[in-house]
């Protein structure tokens, strides 16, 4: 018989074990997760409240543990992610779509319980493609599928090339916040719906660089920040009546070779992208990014 428990600490390094065994497999992928066992603890680590505050686990009658629910949650916004579930059962048998699902509505259940979640109505899930059985969850519980998301990926010689290329004017917005007014209203104009604020992003773990225009006013800009195995560009905004002219891709490559200066060297730059926004598609593959796979949101809304 399968019993829910919050996690404790003690149990990250084998909730970490398990989950890193599944995301091999695009049938079990979640996509806030990368594949090494380093990369699943630094995204644990991040979340919000801390990782074992917002975590359930599925715990078989010999103790093992079988499942894991993670919660992030950003109060500002009022949305929580769903890290999972991360579901253990046997591949293949005529009995684990039943046994997947009932295990995970058990997790979900014992989750929305959670202190920190019960005036969160805003939910979302994020998982590759071909996990089915995510997407038969989502769709019980009332989620609706997002459209698909791309992540590209810069590796070896590409990357190492990007970051020696000249990004002059590309700077750092500037500490004295004389920028900041101009960046939040870009930011609010062009990512409304977002899973950050913009104050969350000038004074959190974003670094944010910036390119002004011959007036000295905000051309755009781009924030991201350095993960246990890469560069993530989060956000590229640039003003209307200063696009095709590549503002984009000189903040980009100027953030990456920022975050590479502050945070040392990684093996890979990495976005995400909707396969509908073809214009940053294109600058991304322009800058020799790839599509590395294809995941896919579900989002339970008010």
């Amino acid at each position: 018989m399968t019993k829910i428990r919050p996690a404790t600490r003690a149990d990250l390094p084998a909730v970490v074990s398990l989950i890193a065994r599944l995301q091999a497999d695009p049938a079990h992928h979640i996509g806030f997760f990368g594949y090494t066992e380093a990369e699943i603890a630094d995204e644990l680590a991040g979340v919000q409240p801390e990782w074992h505050e917002g975590a359930l686990l599925a715990i078989r009658s010999s103790g093992a543990i079988c499942g894991v629910l993670s919660t992030d949650v950003n109060t500002e916004v009022g949305r929580a992610w769903l890290y999972g579930p991360h579901i253990d059962v046997p591949t293949g048998h005529p009995a684990t779509p039943q046994a997947w699902h009932k295990t995970a509505d058990m997790l979900y259940e014992a989750a929305l319980q959670l202190p920190h979640m019960r005036t969160i109505q805003d939910l979302n899930l994020y998982a590759h493609t071909e996990h089915r059985e995510l997407a038969e969850f989502a769709k019980r519980h009332g989620f609706q599928r997002e459209t698909p998301t791309r992540i590209f990926t810069l590796t070896g010689a590409d990357l190492r090339c990007m970051l020696t290329q000249d990004t002059e004017a590309v700077e750092r917005l500037p500490s004295d916040g004389s920028m900041n007014a101009q960046f939040t209203a870009l930011f609010d104009r062009c990512f409304p719906d977002t899973s950050s604020t913009a104050d969350q992003l000038l004074y959190g773990k974003h670094t944010v660089v910036a390119l002004r225009q011959a007036d000295g006013k905000l051309a755009g800009f781009a924030a991201g920040y350095t993960q246990e195995a890469e560069h993530y560009v989060d956000f590229v905004a640039v003003e209307p009546d200063m696009r095709c002219v590549g503002v984009g891709r000189r903040v980009v490559k100027g953030l990456v070779r920022e975050l590479d200066a502050e945070n040392g060297a990684k093996p890979q730059a990495g976005a995400v992208v909707s396969v509908e926004n073809h214009a940053s598609a294109g600058m991304f593959t322009g800058l020799g990014f790839q599509v590395e796979l294809v995941l896919v949101s579900y989002r339970r809304k008010p």
